[in-house]
């Protein structure tokens, strides 16, 4: 099996000041204030051209983007992340988005399916859960817990979960390098855990307890603006991936904001991470996992390369 390069982007939050008091009769008015009191000093826009020129100078074989495009799902946020990620976006056949909590801000937004009137072309259906093939029996599956609620919790509606399990039961045979996108992380490393808490998934145990009977895949969010790559204790089969968010900026030094390169070559899963010093990027080797791919079940595994 070629190999194939993929890029996972998230939580870009491209943002827009709204000072209409109509568009802020709602949960808008809080995502305005905090842009107000420094979130838009943290949230540095003019370097997200940086970022897109160094995705475009890895040459991917596809782009995977886990959300949050926006800060307060206005239709002006939508418009400007798509112009300015659109070198990225050239083709729906190499490039997959997903929604996060800020695509889905306000209700209004939500009903009248902005996110997806947006990046419909880049979705792999109409609702969630969607399996799509990117390269030679390599899937994503999408998953979309994100709602407009007051707190920044998401849950995973039951219907959904079951019709995830349906579509993996009914592709699995097809399907050898499995990515799972999912805008909400359902556990995070040492260090980080206090900081997912007050956005969790509130339903992580049951999307947990199934994802624990797939077999090997990648976990691709976002949601907690830190890069990372792990393997959680309760699903030693899966790599958890978190791209961060690329244009926050690092007051301390120790994270720097950027995105994700994952490399599959074969049943090998390598993956690095490439941050912005504020003076250049760099690039962390975050996980190496050789033969992570080949332990699926005999009659579906892949051949080692070589």
């Amino acid at each position: 099996m070629p190999g194939f390069r993929l890029v996972h982007l998230s939580d870009v939050h491209v943002w827009k000041y709204e000072f209409n008091p109509l568009r802020l009769m709602n949960k808008r008015a809080v995502g305005m204030a905090a842009l107000l009191l420094g979130r838009a000093r943290r949230f540095r826009m003019e370097r997200l051209r940086q970022v897109v020129e160094r995705v475009e100078s890895l040459a991917p074989d596809h782009v995977l983007i886990t959300g949050d495009l926006t800060t307060t799902a206005l239709a002006e946020e939508f418009a400007l992340a798509f112009e300015a990620l659109r070198p990225l976006l050239r083709s729906p056949e190499r490039a997959t988005v997903v929604p996060g909590n800020h695509d889905r801000y306000t209700r209004g937004s939500a009903r009248g399916r902005r996110f997806e009137r947006s990046f419909g072309p880049f979705l792999g259906g109409e609702t969630f859960p969607w399996l799509r093939f990117v390269a030679d029996r390599t899937a994503v599956l999408a998953l979309d817990p994100s709602r407009p609620h007051l707190s920044a919790r998401g849950r995973l509606p039951a219907a959904q979960l079951a019709a995830a399990r349906e579509l993996w039961e009914a592709n699995r045979a097809d399907v050898d390098r499995l990515v799972v996108a999912c805008h909400y992380p359902i556990a995070a490393p040492p260090g980080l855990e206090e900081e997912l808490a007050w956005k969790r998934l509130e339903n992580a145990d049951e999307l947990t307890a199934w994802l624990a009977t797939i077999g090997p895949h990648l976990y691709c969010c976002g949601h907690v603006h830190h890069a990372w790559a792990f393997t959680p204790p309760a699903l030693p089969d899966e790599v958890c991936l978190n791209a961060g968010a690329p244009l926050l900026l690092d007051r301390r030094g120790d994270d720097p904001p950027g995105f994700l390169e994952i490399v599959l070559d074969g049943g090998d899963v390598a993956v690095t991470h490439h941050g912005w010093t504020g003076a250049r990027w760099i690039e962390r080797p975050m996980a190496r996992r050789p033969g992570f791919f080949a332990r699926r079940s005999p009659e579906t595994s892949i051949a080692a390369p070589g």
